[in-house]
């Protein structure tokens, strides 16, 4: 790569320091196997602990696809099939409540189709799902709810806001994911997550929650005031993104959102990603599985409600996105080229054709400013 270009991304995180709407950061970019860029921005430091909510979502798909190879799970299976509480699933509508005709299936959890939603006022499905979240809080806190399964089952009694399979939308298909996983494993899923990925790829600062001793490592959490700049957000942010606690096990174990970890750990799970499964000699998952797990799956009907920024240009499936046309996309990068995000501004990708990973953190809020992603995008490939 041609390494004057690359620095380029520097000039262009400056220019976002300066005008408030940025301050700590830390990108990687590994091109063929070697570091080609590495750049940490303060307060920031190389070993922050950031957390990365829905960047948690392709190592959930990891765990997943282990056991998918072991023949241990059918993702043409039933959900209810492992959790029982989704048996009897309802369609929540305005036009009201009335038994579901399609079974959610595993499939259906790592597509994004399953109809289970996040907690919100977007209709009456996300308002039951936010009733019954905080109940299902509630009930572990004071341990009427013993486990993340029994957190699972509850938030079924929330129902779906659509047929299964009928279209995507994105919720906690996810989080019910790491419980299916949990009962076929018959471990937590932190612990799963531990001994099958996070040691075998040396993510010694990956969990749901920072180690002791390690608390001065977390990365500053913002926020962005009315004028669009950033500053270090209050208690009640904390709190509404559930961050309030990181040093203590949260209470719900969750596969969609629940991860802390550093720029270097995730560079570590993305090198492995591709090389097809393997690190360093140690193969987490096979070549054809792990082609499968980066592939559209979404037909065109369903990518229709898929309408988040990011995801222009791209196709979904097994809790990655996937790039498919990139003039669409106005993009620089290759077909094929695949990833994810997270809530507070994490961000990555995979490029196999290329043999290219990015790998960016960041702590804000409210997010990504796209137009900012894309432009270190295209100096990245425009350095190729």
């Amino acid at each position: 790569m041609n390494i004057r270009k690359l620095n380029r991304l520097d000039a262009l995180v400056e220019k976002q320091r300066d005008k408030g709407a940025l301050l700590g950061a830390t990108m990687i970019v590994e091109h063929k196997g070697k570091r080609v860029y590495e750049n940490t921005f303060e307060p920031d430091r190389p070993d922050s602990i950031y957390k990365i909510f829905s960047m948690t979502k392709p190592v959930t798909a990891v765990a997943a696809m282990m056991l998918y190879e072991r023949g241990e799970l059918d993702l043409m299976s039933k959900v209810s099939d492992y959790l029982p509480g989704y048996k009897n699933c309802k369609v929540v509508s305005a036009e009201g409540i009335k038994p579901a005709q399609n079974q959610i299936t595993i499939r259906d959890l790592l597509n994004m189709t399953s109809g289970i939603v996040m907690s919100g006022d977007f209709g009456e499905a996300e308002r039951l799902m936010s009733k019954i979240y905080k109940e299902a809080r509630i009930q572990r806190e004071s341990g009427i709810l013993k486990s993340n399964v029994d957190i699972c089952n509850k938030l079924s009694e929330a129902g779906v806001a659509f047929e299964p399979g009928e279209t995507f939308r994105y919720g906690y298909s996810a989080d019910i994911l790491g419980g299916v996983i949990e009962v076929i494993s018959g471990m937590k899923l932190s612990e799963f997550f531990k001994k099958e990925i996070f040691t075998p790829l040396n993510m010694e600062d990956t969990d749901f929650k920072i180690g002791e001793g390690k608390e001065f490592r977390q990365a500053v959490l913002f926020r962005r005031d009315k004028k669009g700049k950033v500053v270090r957000a209050e208690d009640d942010v904390r709190r509404r993104l559930e961050m309030e606690n990181p040093t203590k096990d949260p209470w719900w174990e969750r596969g969609g959102a629940g991860l802390y970890s550093t720029a270097g750990d995730y560079a570590h799970f993305a090198q492995m990603l591709l090389n097809k499964g393997s690190y360093h000699g140690k193969e987490l998952i096979g070549r054809r599985t792990m082609e499968f797990m980066t592939s559209p799956q979404l037909t065109d009907a369903q990518l229709l409600t898929n309408d988040f920024e990011s995801c222009i240009g791209y196709n979904y499936g097994n809790l990655f996105r996937v790039l498919t046309d990139p003039a669409k996309a106005a993009s620089n990068g290759s077909i094929g080229e695949f990833g994810w995000d997270g809530l507070a501004g994490t961000y990555f990708f995979v490029d196999p054709n290329e043999e290219l990973i990015f790998i960016y953190m960041q702590q804000i809020a409210e997010g990504l400013d796209f137009s900012f992603l894309r432009g270190l995008k295209q100096i990245i490939y425009g350095a190729c």
